[in-house]
């Protein structure tokens, strides 16, 4: 299929229910921020951080992975339902999910580590680990101080880059993990990664190159501030969600996958 065809499954798909998959978006966002307040109650800035962590990989994932859920659902022709933001929650899905989120994020902190040891060598260890903790995100005044340094900041763009495409790549493996998951809920997390890769290994360039066609649509978004976002981030959530089932039909099809 050409990436366009991709698109034009998702319009095809959300024809009449746009606005309740924006609704769900809105509705998950709204549970997100609530939840994640929670933190917000005790001024120890250390438990906060602790607090915040505990509910993303605890509970917060499980909306994101809902929203999965529901782009996949229509794309096979469903529509979406209010109470499919909480499907996580039900018909067994929550471990498995949630240790596949855990595992997630332990890969994402591994790959932080790895690839900001040079920074830790010529910074010192208050940049490495704020680089770690934010995903490689230069979170404060005293951090980009340090960069003002010509070479340091070239040699942080330089690994910034890098980090960002593997774990881009590593993100859409999970991703498919968790697509998987819900198709065949009685793989293990291995056999469910296993098969995730198998999916998009010869795809990676391809799904990248669809995730870029959006942009256009998100300058768009932009313009049109927060409600054009909402129908991005619907249009896109979808037409990911008809690439792996795509991508799904094609290796069953070659007898790859049962």
């Amino acid at each position: 299929m050409r990436l366009s065809e991709y698109r034009q499954t998702a319009k095809d798909r959300l024809s009449g229910q746009w606005g309740i998959n924006i609704g769900l978006v809105v509705i998950v966002g709204i549970l997100t921020a609530a939840i994640g307040n929670v933190s917000t109650m005790t001024d120890n800035s250390s438990l906060q951080v602790g607090i915040s962590f505990l509910l993303g990989i605890l509970v917060l994932f499980a909306f994101s992975y809902a929203l999965y859920y529901v782009s996949l659902y229509v794309v096979r022709g469903g529509r979406a339902e209010l109470g499919q933001i909480f499907v996580v929650f039900q018909q067994g899905y929550y471990v498995p999910l949630m240790v596949i989120n855990i595992v997630a994020t332990i890969v994402q902190y591994i790959l932080a580590a790895i690839f900001f040891i040079p920074l830790l060598l010529q910074a010192g260890s208050g940049l490495y680990l704020s680089l770690i903790t934010s995903g490689g995100v230069v979170s404060n005044v005293d951090d980009m101080g340090m960069l003002f340094n010509v070479g340091l900041f070239t040699m942080y763009f330089i690994l910034m880059l890098i980090y960002l495409l593997v774990v881009t790549i590593v993100s859409i493996l999970f991703k498919f993990a968790v697509w998987v998951k819900f198709d065949y809920p009685d793989l293990s997390l291995g056999d469910c990664i296993k098969r995730a890769w198998l999916l998009i290994k010869d795809r990676w360039g391809k799904y990248i190159l669809l995730q870029l066609s959006f942009i256009g649509w998100y300058i768009l978004g932009f313009i049109a501030l927060f409600v054009g976002l909402l129908f991005v981030a619907v249009y896109v959530n979808t037409a990911s969600a008809a690439f792996y089932d795509q991508a799904l039909k094609e290796k069953i099809e070659q007898g790859e996958l049962a």
